[in-house]
């Protein structure tokens, strides 16, 4: 029913989808009855077939084919936090340490500049400031968590510093300037958030796209830190290999 038959020759997908489809990634449905095979490897996923991009409103849409492009930086901004002491709620993220390095490792094998910011470093202030706008690609590592029913609430985990709280909220990375052909949060659950009729997800993923941000990716799950980082490295370093 979501995935009606499509000619061959069709390789791109541009979904604007509505309500509860909004929480649904179509890249994981399946083109072909799946009933007989064994290893998820060889499984039909829409995936392996199209190209796939989701839009918040057919209005943005319009909005955006009339801008003109921009050429994708090769500089990256890292951030990790890693650890949070003032919040004992919060678990150690020791693999987002390595996650954040190895990326870093990635860009200067291809001579790229990056900027890695882990620790106390990872400070709010740090995100708030003109610096961000410089790079082509931001990526956070970190705990994230959404509010659907105050969606400017929903936030992402970083060091306080000594001017903020280190609750990097929704409501504030309207006000962010970014200038990202890609910004990544590798975080739980960051793709969700309160459906609104007519405007899809109101969460973090529409704050970062009024932010500046021209693509994002984000999760719908809770994700493990170890397995993460070795998902984040490899994406990084396919993205490198075939822009």
């Amino acid at each position: 029913m979501l995935l009606p038959p499509l000619s061959p020759a069709i390789r791109d997908l541009v979904i604007v989808p509505s309500g509860r489809l909004n929480v649904i990634p179509f890249e994981t449905l399946l083109t072909d009855d799946a009933e007989n095979i064994t290893e998820y490897t060889l499984m039909p996923y829409v995936i392996n077939r199209f190209n796939i991009r989701y839009e918040f409103s057919a209005g943005l849409l319009l909005q955006r084919d009339t801008q003109p492009a921009m050429a994708a930086r090769s500089s990256i901004f890292l951030c990790a936090p890693v650890s949070f002491p003032d919040r004992p709620y919060l678990g150690q993220l020791p693999g987002t340490e390595t996650e954040v390095a190895e990326i870093s490792k990635l860009f200067a094998e291809k001579n790229l500049p990056s900027m890695v910011y882990t620790h106390l470093q990872a400070e709010e202030n740090l995100i708030k400031s003109a610096r961000l706008k410089d790079f082509g690609l931001v990526h956070f590592a970190t705990h994230g968590i959404v509010d659907e029913a105050r969606p400017e609430l929903s936030r992402i985990f970083l060091q306080s510093g000594s001017q903020n709280d280190g609750d990097l909220f929704a409501g504030e990375i309207y006000n962010l300037e970014l200038n990202a052909s890609l910004v990544t949060l590798s975080a739980c659950q960051t793709g969700l958030g309160k459906v609104m009729k007519g405007e899809g997800v109101i969460g973090l993923s529409r704050a970062l796209v009024y932010a500046g941000a021209k693509n994002i990716v984000v999760s719908f799950w809770n994700v493990a830190d170890e397995s993460t980082a070795l998902l984040m490295k490899d994406f990084y370093y396919n993205l490198l290999a075939d822009p």
